[in-house]
């Protein structure tokens, strides 16, 4: 199984254009079978066709879709034409999903977390949970990550896989640095991943929770995912509950000619064994 998981930007490329046929194509490029997708406006309209855009892009690649909005009901005169979230698209099908909101915090956007299960070829479920966390503050990052892992503990012993944008980075990444985060603790963009004296709490918060990240397992340190980043920042993963560690065969920051253009995110791809 490949496992996807893409910051899509809200349907906007670097350069605020329309992204639906690159998203496309990078999607169609990996091979995926399981996509995790951030920054999705659903039902929002494709420039093209009848059909919205997450439609028109599961159509696109022959894949199941599910949507999963962060925003409360009615929140917006808007919805549901803007409503925002996170998605799965699947090439087998979903047979269930739920989408949960996070721990609400006062002026802090709305996040939630999207569960589906998916009927394997093997005729076996599989569970994947897409979320993305806030991009402001690493404590209430922490708040968001305790909902998540209330829903995603039914799960604990079970194969599954937690994806998305954490906004948060791994002490990993930076372990060979003599001074691993004051780049960061000096960028006015950035210094909220580094929050003083505590240090960045969110991976170690995951792996305590019995996840791995699949590129510390098969990947190498210090890479980026965040293009516009001025140094390498790694900001979203694959998490893998323990039963599926063994079966990671690769992962990989996807940086396909398309995919520097499509998103201000790299995709993350890993190779799972199911």
């Amino acid at each position: 199984m490949r496992i996807l998981t893409y910051n899509i930007h809200g349907w906007r490329t670097l350069r605020n254009q329309p992204n639906l046929e690159q998203v496309a194509a990078v999607i169609a490029e990996t091979e995926a079978d399981l996509v995790g997708l951030n920054e999705v406006y659903h039902p929002v309209p494709a420039s093209f066709g009848e059909l919205s855009a997450l439609e028109t892009l599961a159509q696109s690649l022959g894949m199941h879709f599910v949507f999963g909005p962060c925003v409360r009901w009615p929140a917006t005169a808007e919805l549901p034409a803007r409503s925002f979230g996170n998605a799965l698209l699947s090439r087998w099908p979903i047979i269930a999903s739920a989408g949960h909101h996070l721990t609400p915090v006062d002026g802090k956007e709305q996040r939630g977390l999207l569960e589906a299960r998916i009927l394997l070829p093997n005729q076996q479920t599989f569970t994947a949970y897409v979320t993305h966390l806030d991009h402001t503050d690493e404590a209430v990052r922490q708040i968001q990550l305790r909902a998540v892992h209330s829903w995603t503990a039914r799960d604990r012993n079970r194969p599954h896989v937690l994806m998305g944008d954490f906004n948060a980075i791994s002490p990993w990444d930076y372990q060979d640095r003599e001074e691993p985060f004051a780049h960061l603790a000096e960028h006015p963009k950035a210094h909220h991943l580094v929050p003083s004296p505590s240090g960045p709490r969110v991976i170690s918060q995951m792996e305590k929770a019995g996840y791995t990240d699949v590129i510390r397992l098969q990947g190498k340190a210090g890479q980026s995912t965040y293009i516009p980043a001025e140094a390498p920042l790694r900001i979203d993963y694959i998490w893998v509950s323990h039963p599926l560690v063994s079966r990671v065969r690769d992962a990989q920051i996807w940086q396909g000619e398309t995919a520097a253009e499509a998103s201000d995110h790299w995709p993350v791809l890993a190779d799972v064994a199911v």
